[in-house]
C-alpha cells in the first residue's frame, strides 16, 4: 500500500477520503437507526432530485453497475420507499418514483447529511473550504 500512496498520492489519497467519509456517514445514519445504508442512500436521493429515472438512467448517474441498482430498487419496493411505473412512451421502460415514506426517507437524510457537511466545513478556513470545492469540481470535470 505504502507503494502506492508513492506512485499515485492524488488517488490514494481520494480512494481512501472517499472510503472514510462513506463510513462516517453509514455511522451517522446507523445512530439515527435509519433504515438504509451509503449506498441506497445515493439512490433514494437521486431519485428525490430527478423522479422517474429509469433503472438504466440511475445506474448511468451514480456509475452504478445494472445488477446493483436492480437490487437497490427491488429492496426499496419491499420497503415501500418507490413505486414502479411503466413509461407511458415506451412499455418496455419502467420509471422509478418515490413514495410518500420514500420522500420522507430523503429529507430525513438531508438533515443528516447536511450537519455532517457543516462538521466537515469546520475543519477549513472560508477561504480553504473555496478552494477545496473548485479543486474538487476541476477533478470532477
Amino acid at each position: 500500500m505504502a507503494g502506492n500512496k508513492k506512485f499515485t498520492p492524488l488517488i490514494s489519497g481520494i480512494g481512501a477520503l472517499r472510503l472514510k467519509l462513506l463510513r462516517e456517514c453509514d455511522r451517522l445514519f446507523r445512530e439515527k437507526n435509519f433504515p438504509l445504508d451509503m449506498d441506497q442512500v445515493s439512490v433514494l436521493r437521486l431519485l428525490y432530485g430527478s423522479p422517474g429515472l429509469t433503472q438504466k438512467e440511475i445506474g448511468t448517474q451514480l456509475q452504478r453497475d445494472k445488477g446493483s441498482v436492480n437490487r437497490t430498487i427491488s429492496v426499496f419496493s419491499e420497503k415501500g420507499i418507490v413505486k414502479v411505473i411503466m413509461d407511458k412512451q415506451d412499455k418496455r421502460k419502467t420509471r422509478i418514483e418515490l413514495t410518500i415514506e420514500g420522500k420522507n426517507l430523503a429529507k430525513q437524510t438531508e438533515i443528516v447529511l447536511v450537519k455532517y457537511e457543516k462538521s466537515l466545513a469546520s475543519l477549513f478556513s472560508e477561504e480553504e473550504y473555496q478552494t477545496f470545492n473548485l479543486l474538487m469540481n476541476k477533478l470532477l470535470n
